[in-house]
C-alpha cells in the first residue's frame, strides 16, 4: 500500500517576490539562522515591478527607487560581506526630465518636478508666473483638509493647472480636483527626488544569495496562488505548483491582488475596507529595446503632453506609461485606448529622436502601480489604518500599498519593518 508524504512545513511563507518580499525574508533569515522561508512568486522571475531586462523579458515601467528606500536596500546587503554594495551594482539616477511637444524635447532637471522651472517647460511662460499660487497650496499647512478644487481660485483651465494636471498623470494621480493638495505634494516628491534606476536583478540576487545557498531560502516561481487556508496554527497554501504549508505568512502583495486568492473571513477588517472603499491606478505599458542609438543626450523622464503619457529611458530600453483608474483597466476597450497612445507617444519620440532605433513592442499591465488613493473621500479608510493593527506573528502585509503616505516607498520600508517585528514575536 502506497503511502503519501506531506511536503516539508516552513517556518514564513511570503506570498510575492517583488523587493518587500525579499526584504523580509531577508531580515528573517539573518534573525533566525535555523528558520526554512519560502517565497511563491507567480511570475518566472522575482523582482515585482523593479524586474527589468532578463533574458527575453523586458521591464514594465515604474522601476525606479527613492533614495530612502536605495540606503534601506544598501543597508540590508551590507550584512553579506561577500555580496558587492548596492552603489556597485547600481548607481545611476533619474537627473533629466523632457517634455515632448511636436517633434522637440524641453529639457529640465529632475528634481525640478513641480517647481516654476518644470512649469515653464511645459505651460510656457503664462504657466511659470502662475505657479506660486500652485507652490502654495501643495504645501500649505493645511494642504490635506480640502480637496484642490475647493482650494484653487482660479479658472480650471488656466495654464498652471493644465501643466499640474499634466504631471500629475505621471504621478498617478487620474484627477487633481479631488485629490488633496498634500496628496498630489506627496507623490511629487517621489519624482523630484532623482530616484535611482537601473537593473536590480543583481541587488535583488544580493539580498538572498548567502540564504538561498544555505537552504535556509527557497524561492518558488512560477507559483501562482490559487486558495489559503488555516487550520490550527498552520497555513496550507495552494498554488499552480501544488500545496505548501507554514507557520506563519507574508502576504507582499497589494490587497486587490492577494483579495483574488486570500479569503475575506481571514483578512483585518481595517484592511479589508480599503480594499472595498478605496481604487488604486493601474499603468499600461509599452517597453522597447533600444537597438542603436546612445540616450546619453535623452532625458531619462519624458512627458508627452498630447498623449498623457511618459516615458522611462535607459541605455537598453525605452518604456512608455499610461495611467489608468484600476477599474477601467479591467475592460478592454479603455486598455486599447491606452495602448493606442501608447504607439502614438512611441512615434513621436522616434521622430524627435531619430539617431534611436528600437526593437519589438511589448505591453504590459501593472495592475496596482500606484496602491495610495489621492481622493480625499477615500482617505479616512486609510486615516484609520494602523499597521500595529494588521500586523501579526502569524499573518503579516507589507508593500507599498500598506501605509498612509502617498510615496509608497515609505510605506514599504515602514511595512517591513512592522512586518518582520511582528513574525519574530
Amino acid at each position: 500500500m502506497e503511502t503519501t508524504t506531506k511536503p516539508t512545513a516552513f517556518h514564513v511563507i511570503i506570498a510575492g517576490a517583488g523587493i518587500s518580499g525579499v526584504l523580509v525574508a531577508h531580515r528573517y533569515c539573518a534573525t533566525n539562522p535555523d528558520a526554512k522561508v519560502l517565497i511563491l512568486e507567480k511570475d518566472n522571475r522575482a523582482g515585482g515591478r523593479l524586474g527589468t531586462l532578463a533574458g527575453d523579458s523586458r521591464g514594465m515601467g515604474f522601476n525606479t527607487v527613492t533614495p530612502r528606500l536605495y540606503d534601506f536596500w544598501n543597508q540590508a546587503i551590507k550584512q553579506d560581506p561577500e555580496a558587492d554594495d548596492l552603489p556597485t551594482l547600481v548607481s545611476e539616477r533619474q537627473t533629466r526630465a523632457a517634455v515632448l511637444m511636436g517633434n522637440k524635447f524641453s529639457n529640465f532637471e529632475s528634481k525640478n518636478f513641480c517647481l516654476d522651472k518644470g512649469a515653464r517647460a511645459l505651460g510656457g511662460l503664462a504657466a511659470q508666473r502662475q505657479w506660486a499660487d500652485v507652490t502654495s497650496l501643495l504645501n500649505s499647512e493645511t494642504s490635506f483638509d480640502k480637496t484642490f478644487a475647493e482650494m484653487w481660485k482660479s479658472p480650471r483651465k488656466s495654464p498652471a493647472t493644465l501643466v499640474l494636471e499634466t504631471y500629475a498623470q505621471a504621478f498617478g494621480i487620474t484627477n487633481i480636483w479631488e485629490a488633496t493638495p498634500g496628496a498630489i505634494a506627496e507623490r511629487s516628491a517621489f519624482y523630484s527626488s532623482e530616484p535611482f534606476m537601473g537593473d536590480w536583478t543583481p541587488a535583488l540576487k544580493a539580498l538572498t544569495r548567502q540564504y538561498e545557498e544555505s537552504g535556509q531560502l527557497t524561492i518558488q516561481t512560477g507559483a501562482r496562488i490559487i486558495d489559503a487556508t488555516r487550520e490550527g496554527d498552520e497555513w496550507q497554501i495552494q498554488t499552480a505548483q501544488g500545496f505548501f504549508f507554514g507557520e506563519r505568512l507574508v502576504i507582499a502583495q497589494a490587497p486587490w491582488i492577494a483579495a483574488q486568492w486570500f479569503p475575506k473571513k481571514l483578512w483585518p477588517t481595517q484592511l479589508l475596507t480599503v480594499v472595498n472603499k478605496t481604487k488604486p491606478v493601474s499603468l499600461v505599458t509599452l517597453s522597447c529595446p533600444i537597438l542603436e542609438g546612445d540616450t546619453k543626450d535623452v532625458a531619462q523622464f519624458i512627458v508627452v503632453p498630447s498623449e498623457s503619457i511618459q516615458a522611462s529611458v535607459s541605455p537598453n530600453e525605452i518604456v512608455f506609461q499610461a495611467t489608468i483608474d484600476y477599474e477601467l483597466s479591467l475592460q478592454a476597450p479603455d486598455v486599447v485606448k491606452a495602448v493606442k497612445r501608447l504607439k502614438r507617444a512611441h512615434r513621436k519620440f522616434l521622430l524627435a529622436a531619430p539617431e534611436i532605433k528600437t526593437g519589438v513592442e511589448r505591453l504590459s499591465l501593472v495592475p496596482v502601480a500606484w496602491a495610495q488613493t489621492p481622493i480625499m473621500q477615500e482617505r479616512k479608510h486609510l486615516d484609520r489604518l494602523k499597521m500595529e493593527n494588521i500586523q501579526d506573528r502569524h499573518l503579516a502585509f507589507c508593500g507599498d500599498a500598506y501605509g498612509q503616505s502617498l510615496n509608497g516607498d515609505d510605506n514599504l520600508i515602514e511595512s517591513v519593518i512592522s512586518a518582520s517585528e511582528a513574525l519574530s514575536q
